[in-house]
């Protein structure tokens, strides 16, 4: 068997990123698979795919290259026919919220409502005659709730579409935003020190995301959901299902990115569980985390955004997981294990 090729090139740019790769590596170590890391970004990479048998690599949103060829490097290697994660239906839609709610939409998922303009013209209209506020307003790209606003009337909306619809704002996040958002979801001194000392980390990374280009020319609305001071990530890989709950920062209507995690399985009804099978199932993908707001009005979960990468930690510690028939096992998801054993293992029986 050829070995998988593990990508670790720009990953390894930040000590949180090489750790993410040696996430990856004690899991494929663990497998028993043969592995060696392999360097996508090479000239000849179509040629040195040859030498594999598959290709993992968990790319990131703050890498600008990544961004432009990752998903297009691994397409080359599925249509060569080696086993790729992630692969295209997993996400070809990472990071843009908008292709996320065209999909969504078109499996019968459910989400908020939501509107995208590109003309000022037809967005101001819309803002002044028909819009509800608040209204929720959001650029394609960018994570931890980076890059997202509340728009309490329609003068704060007509200012911020006419600034997308011209100047732009730029999806990197920046330092000043970071730190407060993680001083905002901290509840003890000793997590606020963690996190202040990974904050080097976030410099590196975002010095490679620099030439990330100005997100502009469009306006993305989605519908304000009312919650009860926490949201959900919902996790299906294979046919599994886990969770982690986050509660809201602290005068904010956003948890995700604040990492104030807990667990609480009352909060998290068996609709969301199985909407979560579902949608998986409908979008085709290996490996996904659907964050959900549950509406403190009528009790439903609305998925507002998706994504392949989330905390794989914060899962395993949730302690336990559902099947497809909604039976709750007492045992940790280990997410990366069950990737290599749905995606990469099978090669070995070949």
């Amino acid at each position: 068997m050829k070995p998988i090729g593990l990508c670790d090139n720009l990953l390894t740019r930040s000590r949180t990123d090489e750790n993410e790769v040696h996430g990856w590596e004690k899991a494929l170590k663990s497998s028993g698979l043969p592995y060696s890391h392999i360097d996508c970004y090479k000239f000849d990479i179509v040629n040195e795919m040859d030498k594999y048998s598959g290709i993992l690599w968990h790319y990131g949103n703050y890498v600008n290259a990544d961004l432009m060829e990752a998903q297009n490097i691994l397409d080359i290697a599925s249509s060569k026919g080696l086993a790729v994660f992630p692969n295209h239906y997993t996400a070809w839609h990472f990071d843009d919220k908008i292709a996320e709610s065209y999909l969504l939409d078109s499996v019968g998922a459910p989400i908020p409502r939501y509107w995208v303009f590109y003309e000022l013209e037809k967005v101001l209209d819309w803002l002044k005659n028909e819009a509800e506020y608040p209204l929720v307003a959001k650029l394609r790209r960018g994570s931890g709730s980076n890059n997202v606003k509340l728009l309490k009337d329609y003068n704060s909306a007509a200012k911020y579409a006419k600034h997308m619809l011209t100047k732009g704002y730029s999806p990197s996040q920046s330092l000043l935003y970071k730190s407060y958002s993680k001083v905002q979801s901290t509840r003890d001194l000793a997590t606020l020190k963690k996190r202040i000392k990974r904050l080097p980390d976030f410099l590196t990374a975002r010095r490679f995301g620099r030439g990330m280009p100005v997100e502009k020319g469009y306006c993305y609305f989605q519908e304000y959901i009312k919650n009860d001071g926490y949201d959900l990530k919902v996790v299906v890989v294979g046919d599994k299902c886990s969770y982690f709950a986050r509660n809201v920062r602290k005068g904010s209507f956003k948890a995700s990115g604040g990492g104030d995690f807990f667990y609480d399985k009352t909060r998290i009804p068996e609709s969301i569980v199985q909407s979560a099978f579902d949608v998986a199932k409908k979008i085709d993908a290996q490996c996904i985390g659907f964050d959900y707001v549950v509406d403190s009005i009528n009790g439903t979960g609305r998925i507002i955004e998706m994504c392949f990468g989330f905390d794989f930690e914060a899962i395993s510690e949730c302690g336990g997981y559902w099947d497809k028939e909604l039976r709750w096992h007492d045992e940790p998801l280990y997410v990366r294990d069950e990737v290599i054993t749905n995606i990469f293992k099978p090669l070995s029986w070949k």
